[in-house]
């Protein structure tokens, strides 16, 4: 693995961080990066600058998002939620789910009933992520982190079916 974000990106290794700490040493690490300062320098300096800034745009966007974040913190600690161990979901969450794709698919022309779901499952997505921290705390509790973690993922694809039917509405 390469080089922890976290301490790329000067932060501590914790769910919670600090957003406008992130954004601030971004910002700082890419000034002093960017390709345009290596313009004059050899081909091996500009090909290692163009890498440093698309690992540290990589580490950026992972830890900016709730979603990311936590698949990487679970990633530190030997666990990819992509794995088949991983992939069992919890029958209530599967029948959320269906229920959430038949309403989606019945309500496609219908702009309100659409927004309505989005809130619904927005609403949802935020208890969820509010109890991410707490599982992540002291790594007490990877296999509830697991698990919503998986079940986010699940969301966020949901999430982006509605948000491309409501597009789709003129």
């Amino acid at each position: 693995m390469s080089l922890n974000f976290f301490i790329l990106l000067q932060l501590p290794e914790a769910f919670v961080i600090d957003l406008e700490k992130l954004d601030q040493n971004y910002q700082s690490i890419q000034k002093e990066i960017h390709p345009d300062r290596f313009a004059s320098f050899d081909d091996e300096a500009k090909l290692e600058s163009i890498k440093k800034t698309a690992q540290v745009n990589d580490a950026y966007q992972t830890l900016k998002s709730p979603i990311r974040r936590a698949e990487y913190l679970l990633q530190l600690n030997g666990i990819d939620i992509h794995d088949e161990k991983y992939t069992a979901v919890p029958q209530d969450f599967l029948m959320q789910q269906m229920e959430w794709r038949e309403e989606l698919e019945a309500e496609k022309q219908n702009k309100v009933a659409l927004e309505k779901l989005a809130h619904d499952i927005q609403k949802n997505k935020n208890e969820m992520m509010s109890q991410l921290p707490t599982f992540f705390d002291n790594k007490n509790n990877l296999n509830d982190a697991i698990k919503v973690t998986r079940e986010l993922n699940f969301i966020e694809k949901i999430e982006q079916h509605i948000n491309d039917a409501l597009i789709e509405i003129v």
